[in-house]
């Protein structure tokens, strides 16, 4: 069940994620994990002159931003998807641990929850960002460990 909540914290959710990038941008893709005791954020985007994604952590080189000011904007990020955490237990009987969600330029977005237990996984953050970036981007890892890992993965999951 959607709450007025849920659906002002979307509205500052975009609003967010547009204040942090510094240029017009066609779609993104953002990855968000709260957890008891940590949460991260990232996502990718692109800009109309280039479909390649950008790595959000990679804004304050690739568009000289200061870092502090992306920090203090990505924290806010962080703020909100926690509220919104706190409002879905407030609301319902099962907690997403992780979401997608896809926003475009235009306005239309979705979400996809994740209700899988990561502290009991049997991978860290950045496997599970690995497998993230391949199954939503297409994104290959450059590292040969990364390299060697996912594709043990695939096998393992037939994906």
């Amino acid at each position: 069940m959607e709450t007025e909540k849920m659906e002002k914290l979307y509205q500052e959710i975009a609003e967010g994620i547009n204040e942090i990038i510094p240029t017009e941008w066609e779609k993104v893709y953002l990855y968000a994990e709260i957890l008891d005791d940590s949460s991260e954020v990232f996502f990718y985007f692109n800009v109309p002159q280039n479909k390649d994604y950008i790595y959000s952590h990679n804004i304050p080189e690739h568009f000289n931003v200061s870092e502090d000011i992306y920090d203090e904007l990505l924290f806010e990020l962080h703020d909100l998807f926690e509220d919104l955490q706190n409002e879905f237990k407030q609301n319902n009987s099962e907690v997403w641990t992780n979401l997608t969600l896809t926003l475009e330029r235009n306005g239309k977005f979705s979400m996809d929850y994740n209700y899988d237990d990561v502290i009991k996984s049997d991978l860290n953050g950045s496997q599970r960002q690995i497998i993230w970036e391949y199954k939503n981007l297409g994104i290959f890892p450059n590292d040969e460990d990364n390299i060697r890992f996912l594709e043990e993965y695939l096998n393992s999951n037939n994906n």
